[in-house]
């Protein structure tokens, strides 16, 4: 049954969101990944399909082309694109993961000479609006059921993230779960004598500290993918936000009194902690120059005691270093006590179907399935602990590593709901269209830290909050926003912001 009244399923699932909210999940934007490109070119297996659908019953041969970062279940996707083709062999898949670094520029190429692939995901950072002014993508709610949509969680359906208006045109790759926990090597810390998980800055300092002193130039305090900036920016503002510091998720923008929040006294102590673990030699020397999935791969080594990533760590471990002894902590907040949470990211889009494809029936098969509990992809992924899925009864029976329970109890806790400018005035997604990054970025800055390229961090946060708020003025006025729309007086960083909070801003 082909989607004819997407209205009032969103308005069911809507209110099904309604009644869940006391349990929603905390977020995260994905895998964060440099591994080398790898690309699956597999021409379909001869064998009869068991499937009475249209597109494995054609006599027609079809190329679906996929693009995507998913490096942590990239072993789960060739199962499942073997197993599918298989099941329909008139259809080759190829399917090709590449960097994320790699990823948009490549997309934005292929698509600018007309000949993307039939499914691939918004580049991060990139919202769903910019996507289809670029007209990037179609609808698919004659290529997806009513049935298959009913399977998936109610927060998938979210307007300006997956939907506008009526139509569906992308879907979530997981439920999101927050990509900044730190991860600790468990005999690292015992063979430096560390018997105590940190929980605080100081305690945080002293156990890289003393982690580094016994290491010997070979084991240190923390490493992190830091020629990526978006860990960096993800690491700064985690450290920010426990802090008490108001400031957004990474590529959203909120502002304290009409100005942004980069100066705050809470972020300047995030840098001065990262200083420090400089200054007493802490951060592993590599730090600047690695990929998160280097870093990723040095931590299981030994090499370092700490790690701060995200969920999709797990899988990889678990294949290649099953005997890896680690767990996952919060993040370590001021001496005198947490002022603010962690902040839950909104849902991000991911997967669409291109608007140019001359497949978008079989795209959507493909989707359905890959999304479908039959097929063993969202399983496999629940099972290593590659994310939560957006399949709830998927979920319930297979998510049982406990490292990911840990992350996902851990998370649940400590991170809150903030501010999103987007529920306040729909203006502001024409706004995150307009505006433009500021340079150097927060990530930068605090690469300039690790480095020791700078050693005056405050001033340079000075620069940015100035220049960021110079520039969310202008992007605001271009596109109609009354700027005021991101100042939020009555968020309490310790709390989740309800719908109540927003109705009182009116």
């Amino acid at each position: 049954m082909k989607l004819k009244k997407m209205g009032a399923l969103s308005l069911a699932l809507a209110m099904t969101v309604t009644a869940m909210t006391g349990c929603a999940m905390p977020s995260t934007g994905g895998s964060d990944t440099t591994a080398a490109p790898t690309q699956e070119k597999t021409e379909a297996s001869s064998k009869d399909s068991s499937s009475d659908t249209t597109a494995a019953e054609s006599d027609e041969k079809i190329t679906l082309r996929i693009v995507d970062w998913s490096d942590s279940s990239l072993v789960r996707r060739e199962e499942f694109n073997k197993k599918y083709m298989e099941d329909h062999p008139n259809i080759t898949i190829e399917y090709t993961m590449l960097t994320i670094d790699q990823f948009k520029n490549t997309i934005v190429t292929m698509i600018k000479s007309g000949d993307g692939p039939d499914l691939f995901p918004i580049p991060t950072g990139m919202t769903l609006s910019t996507a289809l002014k670029e007209e990037w993508y179609q609808p698919m709610n004659d290529y997806v059921t009513d049935e298959f949509l009913e399977t998936l969680d109610p927060s998938v359906f979210e307007e300006g993230v997956t939907m506008k208006g009526e139509d569906l045109y992308t879907i979530t790759e997981g439920i999101p779960v927050v990509n900044c926990l730190f991860f600790y090597n468990q005999d690292v810390l015992d063979q430096a004598g560390v018997t105590k998980i940190p929980e605080t800055y100081s305690e945080f300092v002293e156990a890289c500290k003393q982690i580094t002193e016994s290491g010997n130039g070979e084991v240190y305090g923390l490493i992190e993918g830091g020629k990526q900036l978006n860990r960096l920016d993800t690491l700064a503002r985690s450290f920010a936000a426990v802090g008490g510091g108001k400031i957004a998720p990474t590529s959203k923008v909120l502002t304290v009194d009409g100005k942004a929040p980069y100066d705050s006294a809470a972020m300047n102590e995030a840098m001065a902690l990262m200083a420090q673990l400089v200054s007493d030699g802490s951060v592993h020397p590599d730090t600047v120059n690695i990929s998160a999935p280097e870093a990723r791969e040095m931590f299981a080594q030994g090499q370092a005691g700490f790690l701060c990533q995200g969920m999709w760590c797990i899988p990889p471990w678990s294949q290649s270093y099953p005997d890896l002894n680690y767990g996952v902590m919060a993040v370590p907040v001021p001496d005198d006590g947490a002022k603010g949470c962690i902040q839950q990211v909104e849902s991000s889009p991911w997967m669409g179907i291109y608007k140019q494809s001359k497949h978008p029936k079989e795209a959507g098969e493909y989707l359905m399935a890959l999304f479908s509990e039959d097929y063993g992809y969202q399983s496999g992924c629940v099972t290593d602990g590659n994310y939560v899925s957006i399949v709830p009864s998927v979920n319930e029976k297979y998510m049982t590593n406990e490292v990911m329970k840990q992350y996902y109890e851990i998370a649940s806790e400590t991170a809150k709901v903030v501010p999103v400018a987007t529920t306040r005035d729909e203006k502001a997604y024409d706004f995150y269209a307009e505006v433009k990054d500021v340079q150097p970025s927060l990530g930068a800055i605090l690469q300039g830290v690790l480095s020791q390229s700078i050693t005056d961090y405050s001033s340079e946060l000075t620069k940015l909050a100035e220049a960021s708020t110079t520039e969310w003025k202008r992007a605001s006025e271009a596109v109609g926003l009354d700027y005021a729309t991101f100042d939020f007086p009555n968020w309490d960083p310790l709390k989740d912001y309800t719908e109540a909070d927003y109705a009182a801003l009116k």
